[in-house]
């Protein structure tokens, strides 16, 4: 796999704040960058397959907006 190398500049304060993390875990800053950059994908392709797939039900059973706030609000009276 090609890699491919950026830079990103951080205010001094965060950049602090990183510093004490990766000295904590015993890691480098590229480490923790990757890592968080990773993680925030996944969340993002997560939600996006969520939505998708609530999309897709209503959608199938031509369910509006309303109906789902309307089921949420007697789910919660339950």
């Amino acid at each position: 796999m090609a890699v491919s190398t950026i830079k990103i500049p951080f205010q001094e304060d965060f950049l602090r704040q990183i510093d004490l993390v990766v000295m904590r875990e015993s890691r480098s800053r590229n480490d923790l960058i990757l890592e968080a950059t990773q993680i925030y994908v996944n969340r993002k392709q997560n939600w996006q397959e969520i939505f998708s797939y609530g999309d897709s039900i209503a959608s199938k059973n031509n369910f509006s907006e309303s109906d789902v706030m309307n089921e949420i609000k007697a789910h919660r009276k339950k």
